[in-house]
């Protein structure tokens, strides 16, 4: 999971500056304060994570070139994609979320990137875990990133 976070954590900074955006921490995860890394993110005690970062839309793309980006790099790093699932924020930004397994030590890790675009920002939503705990908070985790407002 780390290595999943750092990957598009380092994709996603080669966009260049951030703003904070937020979304509902989910019941049983707690709130971390992040710093610069990030501007949210949260876990529960089973490691199951939920993470966003805000950049700036450089280079100027679109939903479709921003997640296609993402994507290619996942995959060559070994994450299996599973689907892609067209999501909503909670102030009406369509955007895309893209879901993978990853096999890592044995474990089967589900990670889940969702993908949001504005002329200026590019919002992503990270979630993931151990298939084993995260599975049974999946809609948990479909509220959060649903709740987030993308402005």
């Amino acid at each position: 999971m780390k290595r999943s976070l750092l990957i598009v954590t380092a994709i996603v900074c080669l966009l260049g500056g951030c703003a904070t955006t937020t979304l509902a921490t989910p019941t049983g995860f707690a709130a971390h304060d992040e710093g610069k890394t990030y501007d949210f993110r949260a876990s529960d005690g089973e490691g199951v994570v939920i993470a966003v970062r805000t950049e700036k839309n450089r280079p100027s793309g679109d939903l479709l070139y921003w997640s296609a980006t993402l994507d290619v790099q996942l995959r060559k790093t070994g994450y299996e994609p599973l689907d892609r699932v067209d999501v909503k924020s909670a102030d009406g930004h369509a955007g895309k979320q893209l879901r993978y397994v990853l096999h890592d030590g044995g474990r089967e890790m589900v990670y889940w990137l969702s993908v949001f675009v504005t002329d200026a920002r590019v919002v992503v939503v990270e979630a993931g875990g151990d298939a084993a705990f995260f599975e049974p908070k999946a809609a948990q985790v479909e509220a959060a990133i649903g709740s987030l407002n993308v402005g």
